[in-house]
């Protein structure tokens, strides 16, 4: 999957020349944190409501608010935003998109092709995808967790038990455990409310499950 088919298409953008009193009223009009920056179709920077607070009076003065106001609209957005900004483009795949967000401690990331921005991959967006492929919103489903060896062909083993008892398979999620490498932890989300017979047939197959932190062995 990639960048393009989940970021977000319809931007609030401003230029470097507005005001970062009219920055912080959309922000707070669309509920966002950051804006990108604009000229033209061309992305040349981001403001954030961190930008806004760093670069504004302190409550501590004696100014009136038509006052703090006046000078907050005198400030332009090209005097305060971040001009070196990470990005990507709609070619990114999502997983790279996701490191390089948490790498650099940011909430979204301008995508763009050669210097146009095209959209904004958000954590939002991503958290969208994390619930897509686990399953989450198919309410007809319960989720198991195992803890199995990382031997080649575990997950299939259990694949087939879980398609011998004619249940469908929503998600597998896998990763090898940080702890111990022999150990691959597993989480199987599977079309069934009867999530105490999907254990016991597991549990008989020799794997240990647990169910809302529940171990059963």
């Amino acid at each position: 999957m990639f960048v393009g088919t989940r970021m977000t298409r319809d931007l609030v953008t401003v230029t470097g020349d507005t005001s970062i009193l009219k920055v912080k009223n959309l922000l707070k009009e669309y509920n966002i944190s950051q804006i990108p920056v604009v000229e033209g179709k061309e992305l040349i920077g981001i403001i954030a409501d961190r930008d806004i607070r760093d670069n504004s009076p302190s409550p501590a003065n004696t100014l009136s608010v038509h006052e703090l106001h006046y000078l907050l609209s005198e400030i332009k957005t090209k005097d305060v935003m971040t001009k070196e900004v990470f990005t990507v483009t709609p070619g990114t795949t999502i997983e790279m998109a996701a490191k390089l967000i948490n790498d650099k401690k940011i909430n979204s990331l301008p995508v763009v092709k050669g210097k146009e921005l095209v959209g904004l991959i958000t954590t939002c967006d991503l958290l969208d995808v994390l619930l897509d492929f686990m399953g989450v919103r198919d309410t007809q489903t319960c989720r198991v967790a195992l803890k199995l060896p990382s031997n080649i062909g575990e997950i299939a083993k259990v694949a087939n038990i879980i398609n011998g008892m004619g249940l469908r398979i929503v998600s597998i999620l896998s990763t090898i455990d940080k702890n111990d490498s022999n150990v691959r932890s597993t989480l199987v989300r599977v079309g069934t409310y009867n999530t105490d017979e999907l254990c016991r047939v597991l549990n008989e197959a020799g794997y240990t499950t647990i169910i809302d932190d529940k171990v059963k062995e």
